[in-house]
């Protein structure tokens, strides 16, 4: 799903004013693809919303279409009053089951927050990367792959594929290794999941990015998402793909933020070692890299065949092949599985 926000003017064009009729309020809901639009008052506060289903129950309880909008309108609808990032704001909705949601101050009406079901991201194809030993996770992970390691009752790997099913991606290739045949086993080609899944059988170790060298372009989109099968996630896909084409870069690294607090006074001193000033247990922040890639077909050409190799590297050999790399920050869900502390702390979370 594709989350767009209307403000300003694009808001204004998809508000009806109370006093407007049925029929007017039909036509700018036909116009601008909405099934719910808001309704201001005279006073420029929200006066609730109409959706297509208020009109029908309005019209079948014996309302006119020349019936002012007021008769129909939803008072008091599911409303936002504060901002929140993309991804959080998705989720909210998609947890509350509605495809707009107003966002209002004071009463004022400030945007219009709405779901697109079927988004550009429904064309791309989604490798991710499920071969891994996860030694850190043994002994779970010795009779049974870290991708198909439950949280709440549901493997690793289909809390990722279904985040990416809701946005629209429905293509997906597993490079696969260690315990293959149980993912495999597991999957098949995807049907049960409404998916497509294809594989890739890595024969060694080839770290996060080796197994691209493996790929067949030609079944590639283009570009292509491309991430670890450990990541727990709610990546804003379409917002994703958007940066990458409007900047024209050949790769694009998915970043988190990451706060660390030194447990000890940090003390700073000048050129000669005398003092300079002192700050208790201070809080760094770092941009990390999330494990999430947006990849067009041109980076494949900078990754080494047959051979260990991490994809980070792929960002620094990028500028050698004369191409370039960009980055996307992600403020949503973010949980790495790589060690037991942090799969009990997403169990607590999900299973919560």
């Amino acid at each position: 799903m594709r989350l767009v926000t209307y403000v300003g003017q694009e808001l204004a064009a998809l508000c009806v004013d109370e006093h407007q009729t049925l029929r007017q309020t039909m036509f700018v809901m036909s116009k601008i693809g909405l099934r719910l639009v808001p309704v201001v008052a005279a006073d420029g506060t929200l006066a609730g919303v109409v959706a297509d289903g208020d009109l029908r129950r309005h019209i079948a309880s014996g309302g006119a279409l020349d019936d002012p909008i007021a008769q129909a309108v939803n008072r008091r609808p599911f409303t936002l009053d504060h901002d929140l990032p993309a991804a959080e704001l998705r989720h909210l909705m998609q947890w509350r089951g509605v495809e707009s949601l107003p966002q209002v101050e004071n009463g004022a009406l400030l945007a219009l927050h709405v779901l697109w079901v079927g988004s550009a991201a429904q064309d791309l194809t989604a490798v991710i990367m499920a071969g891994g030993l996860g030694s850190r996770l043994a002994p779970l992970t010795d009779t049974c792959p870290k991708p198909l390691l439950a949280i709440a009752n549901k493997p690793i790997l289909t809390h990722i594929i279904e985040h990416l099913r809701t946005q629209g991606v429905t293509r997906f290739i597993l490079s696969v290794n260690h315990l293959s045949e149980m993912i495999v086993n597991h999957y098949g080609d995807g049907s049960d999941l409404g998916v497509s899944v294809d594989y890739i059988h890595e024969t060694m170790r080839m770290g996060t990015g080796g197994a691209l060298g493996l790929l067949d372009e030609a079944v590639l989109s283009e570009p292509f998402l491309c991430l670890n099968g450990d990541i727990l996630n709610d990546i804003d896909v379409a917002g994703l793909q958007a940066a990458h084409r409007s900047n024209n870069w050949d790769a694009t690294m998915v970043l988190c933020e990451h706060s660390y607090t030194v447990p000890y006074g940090v003390v700073r001193t000048t050129e000669s070692h005398a003092f300079d000033y002192a700050e208790e247990k201070p809080t760094l922040q770092f941009n990390i890299n999330a494990g999430i890639y947006m990849l067009s077909k041109s980076a494949l050409k900078a990754v080494p065949r047959g051979v260990f190799y991490d994809l980070p590297t792929l960002f620094s050999d990028l500028k050698r092949h004369g191409m370039q790399g960009g980055s996307f920050r992600h403020t949503g869900r973010w949980i790495d599985i790589g060690n037991v502390a942090e799969f009990d702390r997403a169990r607590k979370i999900y299973e919560g």
